[in-house]
Order: C-alpha cells, then structure tokens, then sequence
C-alpha cells in the first residue's frame, strides 16, 4: 500500500477483488471493508489498474501530510502507510457558466485522470486509455500522478469583491469530452458577478494558473424535447455546448393536467446537442399530455418548448370559479362578444358538466392571455377541455375560494360583499382590456403570473354572472341568494351585491352568515335593519322605450340594479320597465320598458315592484288639452262664444281669428267678440278663408259659423 497523493492510495492486494467489491451500487458496505484510523475514509469504490490483475486506486478522503495511518481491509492484518504531501498539478481554471468553471491538467504535465488507466473503464475510452505500472509510469517510461475519483471533491473560490464561495465537484466531468476538465459549481442560486477576479484554492490539487475574471454568459437554449419512455426523455440543446454543460442539471416538468414531475441530467449520456433526462423520484411521464420545461436555477432560458405535443392553449385554474387560459393567437371578435354568449357556451366543451358562464376576457397588456369564468370546481378532480374540436386538454380543479373581507345588508332584500386590492385580491373588471377605457385609474395590467409591476400576487374575481350565496338566519330561514348583474365593480368598489328571491325581504334583527363555494368571507355575518325603501322623485321621457327615474337623494351605490317599475297609464294600459344596468348619474337612472311603447299623449303612474322604492304622486307624461266649441245660445263661461249680429235677422257674426302663435290650438277666452263682417270675410256658402296660421279652435268655429249660415238661408 502507498500513499500517491493527498487523494489516492494505491494497494496491491493478494488477487482480483470479487465484483461485489468494486460494484458501484454497493459503496455503502464497500465503505465499511476499509478501516482507516485518523478519520480517514475511502470516498469511491477502489479500481483495478489496467493490465493488472491486483493492483487497486482507491480515492480517500484528504490526508494530513505525515501523519501515520493504519488500515484493516475486512477485519484482516493492519497496514501502515503515511499521509502524502504531493497535490495533483492543475495547468488552468476557467468559467464555463455563470456558476460553473473548470481545472484542467494534462498528461503532457504528468498527470492522467484515472478514467484512463482503468480496467473497469478501458472498453470505453478509445485511444485514451492506456496502461502504467505499479511505479506508475507509461510504457515510454514518463512517471504520472494520477487524479483519483472526485465524487464528494470542494474547491474554495475567493472574489476580489470579498465573496467565498465552496464550490462542488460535478459528476462525471473529470474526464470527459477528451480533456482532464472537471467542473465545480457553486451553491445552487449562486453565480458569478461579471468583472470579479476569482481565486481557485484547493486542499488536494495545486493549480499553476488559479484565477480567472468572471464574465456574463447566456444560458443554454432548449431547441427540443421527445420522450424515450415511461421515466425518461430526451433534451436537445439549440447548440452543442462543446463539453458536458448539462452535468449535475434538473428541470421541472408542469404537465397540462396539473401534475409536476422532476428530472435530472443521466450523467455522461450527452452526444453534441442531446442528452438524457430521467425522472426522479418514481415518477413516470403520460405521453398523452405536453409538459412545460422549467430549467431550474436558470441554467437554460425558459422556452415554448413543451415535452410531448404542444397544446393548442395552455390551461391554469386560477380558482374555483375562474381559469385562465392562453391561446396561440387573440380570439376573433365573435369569439369574445356579449351577444354571441350562447354560441360561445358551444365551442368551450369541458368534462364533468363544467361550463362557461360568461365570455372569455383578454387580460390588459396580453396578446392572447384570457380569463374565462366557469362554473364551480371540484377541487382536486381533473377536468378536460376541447376548444373548437382541438386536441383536448386537461387541468385540475382548483380548491382556492375569493378571499371576502366584509358583508353588509344595503336593502331590505339586498346585501354585498367587500373585497380589496390591499388583500390581493382584484375585480377582473380592472386588469380586462374590455373594460380598461372606462376604469380610468383603476385600470392596470397584471403578467401570466397574476403580478402587477411591483410583483404583488393577486387573486382574480371572474364574472358573477349567475352566481350566488347562501344566507343562514338565526331564526332557520335559509336562503338563496342571487348575484344583481352589474354590482360587482361599480362605484369604484369591489362590492357585488346580492338579493333575495322576490318578495322575500330580511328580518330586522335576525343575524344571517352567509356561506359559499366560491368565495371565503371573512366577516360572513349581519344583524338585519328596516332600512327605508329608496323615494322616487321624478320621472321624465327620453324616448317611446325609456325614461329617467330621479330619485330623493343619491344612495351612493348603485341600488336600482335589477329595479322594476310598473307603469298604469290613464287609459287604462299597463307597462312594465326595468333598470338599464350601470346607467345611474348620481340620483338619476334610465329604465328601458320590457315590451310596448310609451304614449306621448298618456299620463302613467309609477309603482316600484316589490315595494324597492316609494314614489308618491309621481307620474310620467303629460295631458293634452283639447280646444272646445260651444253654442252661442249656451253661453258658456269659457270656450269660443258667438254672439248675434244687431238687428232683426238673427244671423250671428263671426268671431275674431285668434292667432295660433299666442294661444296655439286653443281660443283665447279673453278675446271680446266683434260685429264688424270685414273681421273675416265671406263668400257665399263656401268655407271662410282660413289663415294657414290659424289655430284649431278658429278652424272648428269656422266650421261651425259655415253650418248655422246653411241654416239660417233655409230659415229665409
């Protein structure tokens, strides 16, 4: 037995080891044959020298120069030997990633790796392997240290900026690519600051050229991914790196169905570009859905590149009500409209009675990132999507709920409840590029991540459409109630509100708490008040299909959401109108009527249904005068009066014309009456001559006047 290096021990022992002591899978009672005194212990398995039949390198852990070991080998005699003092010669050191560098030596310094000088690796070397003696000299005669096994091996590297790293030996590098090159890497998440002069220090090897500046390097790109089998792949580099860069690598693997696999390089696999990646951790891969690669600790750029077949889009359940999902392109105009909703529900075809509930939304600042509302989840269940007739992909239910701080009765049929952005959670009304043009400040964007530009994670509230709660009373009531379209952000709040089923109201004094399978609400629970119904103002025509309803006061929230009014006209009809969502200016909001036409010449009551509002002598429209004639002989007290011209014949005079521009339609009552027969003159029988000016009420006693003078002639 010698001592060869700090590192290495050579032993001769009586003959060939058995194979299951030199068997790499059996290191750890490997180990336990060989006991050292001082601590010493070997650190791989011994390998038998090329050309003997006896002869063993055996790595060690670092030995203390002169001092003097001792070692059993299987309970048998003690050997003595002493530490080594002699360091490996290393010529060069040089960064190869932005954590990882690499010593150099060469057999023209008198050094040889010993993955060239032994049996077991021979077959695999080529015209590298060759044969030395129990001097260690090659054939010509040239005396080599030799570079055991580096499994477990640390060097230390020092910066000019005051940075001390440990930096780990990577496997299999120590001679491969056909250079004595092995790479160390620092911790993971560690790399080296570009400008900084680092110094490689060793307790094992000598380096004559020991630092090196670092500098920015890119990382590897991925070009390519296919499968091998169920626990392994293959990984294809957009470039060949030159030497092993892909030693001591992993990825995480994200798979379109939820699941998250790990995979590690397979050492010494790399040809040019490609190598093998293993799962680890008894995981086995489904060819039957695609796989995003993670590079982890950001060895290689993070691409498009999936494992298996690049899904049509890319599936997350965001929560339980709410997925995103990104396309390869925008959708269409009629993939996205509010009036196409029907034929949209038609193309989302989900598993499990899953649905959409509203049209998909593209997130502000996207290309083709959308946040499409679904019906709720079962948390955990795995879930198929085919959109359009594509490939199906598959996601898993989410089991996260909207994070509600407050809830609150607003009506006597109507509570909300209270979300914030300070709680990370936001109304995709503000971060949607539908809605971006009327949020105003409140509009900002958020990454695939659901970041904004500060980093601020945050939770998405998808539509409410068709949502509800349940409230509980603390007198068994238990209730149904239903989200009021358009509440969810309005009034600069993040506060939808919801209502009880009609004719229902809450009972003052009751505390209800309200549960849901979509939303976690912090203060779930309200004592119920008798709050006073909203009073109706004024009502005033906008056209034959709707009216403005003012009301007493402004209720600073949108409170007419989902109102109704009956409208009972004068003549008896009966219409019925309904808020126009998000229509309200302060006091004032426009309702649409459900079917029919307003009359112009009609006077309508307003009623609010189910008693939402009070709206007391208020009316819609106004009554329209119509002129009256009235019989001479009557003399009435107000109308046309016709007075008898003076004389014997009785035939009356003709009033004065009232012009239609002062009194429009109707006789002035004031106006005295005039016997003069050039007030309006006659010719014969026919129609008097009417100015085009001329009112309603001079036409008909024009007419009037024409009939009582045909009597009058038949009279003579």
């Amino acid at each position: 037995m010698r001592s060869l290096n700090a590192m290495t021990l050579q032993i001769k022992f009586d003959g060939t080891l058995p194979t299951a002591d030199v068997a790499d899978s059996n290191l750890a009672a490997i180990k336990e044959h060989f006991e050292f005194s001082g601590g010493l212990s070997i650190v791989n398995v011994p390998r038998l020298k090329s050309g003997s039949t006896d002869t063993y390198i055996v790595p060690v852990t670092i030995q203390n120069p002169g001092v003097s070991y001792t070692l059993s080998y299987k309970g048998g005699a003690t050997q003595t030997f002493t530490g080594s003092n002699v360091k490996v010669g290393i010529r060069d050191t040089n960064q190869v990633t932005s954590d990882t560098f690499e010593l150099e030596s060469f057999q023209a310094d008198g050094t040889v790796d010993y993955a060239n000088i032994i049996a077991a690796y021979a077959g695999g070397r080529g015209d590298q392997a060759f044969v030395i003696d129990d001097d260690n000299k090659n054939v010509a005669g040239q005396a080599l240290q030799v570079i055991s096994s580096l499994r477990d091996r640390s060097v230390t590297l020092t910066g000019s900026n005051g940075d001390i790293y440990t930096a780990n030996y990577v496997p299999f590098t120590q001679a491969s690519d056909r250079r004595q090159a092995p790479k160390f890497r620092l911790p993971a998440g560690e790399t080296l600051t570009p400008g900084v002069t680092y110094t490689v220090t060793s307790n094992w090897a000598t380096i004559a050229n020991p630092t090196f500046t670092a500098r920015a390097m890119a990382p590897l790109t991925i070009d390519a991914a296919e499968f091998v089998d169920a626990t392994s792949f293959k990984l294809t580099l957009a470039a060949d790196p030159g030497m092993d860069l892909l030693a001591g690598r992993s990825v995480i693997l994200k798979g379109t169905d939820g699941s998250e696999l790990t995979a590690s390089y397979r050492f010494s696999s790399r040809q040019g570009a490609t190598g093998t990646f293993d799962v680890t951790g008894g995981g086995t891969l489904n060819e039957a859905i695609a796989y995003e690669i993670v590079p982890q600790n950001n060895w290689a750029a993070s691409t498009e590149i999936t494992l298996g077949q690049k899904g049509a889009y890319k599936i997350e359940s965001l929560n339980a009500m709410t997925l995103q999902i990104i396309f390869p392109e925008a959708l269409s105009a009629d993939e996205v409209a509010d009036s196409n909703l029907d034929a949209i529900k038609k193309i989302f075809v989900f598993s499990d009675g899953l649905s959409i509930v509203n049209v998909p939304r593209l997130k502000s600042g996207s290309k083709s990132t959308y946040i499409v509302p679904v019906t709720v989840q079962e948390p955990g269940k795995t879930y198929t999507l085919s959109y359009k007739g594509t490939q199906v992909e598959t996601f898993v239910g989410s089991s996260a709920k909207i994070n509600v701080r407050d809830s609150a009765q607003v009506t006597n049929d109507t509570f909300e409840i209270e979300s914030f952005q300070a709680d990370g959670v936001v109304d995709y009304a503000n971060i949607i590029a539908a809605y971006a043009g009327g949020r105003g400040d409140q509009a900002f964007a958020i990454d695939d991540d659901n970041r904004d530009a500060n980093g601020k994670l945050f939770q998405v509230i998808s539509s409410l459409r068709d949502r509800n709660v349940t409230l509980t009373g603390t007198n068994g009531d238990v209730y149904t109630a239903n989200y009021v379209p358009f509440t969810q952000a309005s009034d600069r709040r993040q506060a939808p509100k919801f209502r009880l089923p009609v004719g229902e109201k809450l009972t003052p004094g009751v505390t209800y708490t309200i549960t849901s399978d979509w939303a976690d609400v912090a203060k779930a629970s309200f004592t119920a008040k008798e709050i006073a119904p909203l009073v109706i103002a004024e009502a005033k025509a906008i056209d034959a299909k709707s009216f403005e309803l003012t009301l007493a006061k402004d209720p600073g929230m949108d409170l007419l959401a989902g109102r109704q009014v009956e409208l009972k006209g004068a003549d008896g009809t009966t219409l019925v109108a309904q808020y126009r969502y998000s229509s309200r200016q302060g006091t004032t909001g426009i309702f649409d009527l459900v079917s029919g036409e307003l009359d112009k010449d009609t006077v309508y009551t307003i009623t609010p249904l189910n008693n939402w509002a009070t709206a007391t002598n208020v009316t819609l429209g106004e009554a329209t005068t119509v002129p009256e004639v009235t019989d001479p002989e009557k003399q009435p007290d107000k109308g046309v009066v016709v007075t008898p011209e003076k004389g014997n014949n009785n035939k009356p005079t003709l009033p004065e014309v009232t012009d239609s521009k002062n009194t429009p339609g109707v006789a002035d009552t004031q106006t005295s009456t005039s016997g003069n027969a050039k007030d309006l003159p006659k010719t014969g029988d026919t129609m008097p001559i009417i100015p085009l000016t001329a009112g309603l009420g001079a036409i008909l006693t024009a007419v009037y006047m024409l009939l009582k003078r045909k009597f009058t002639k038949l009279e003579d």
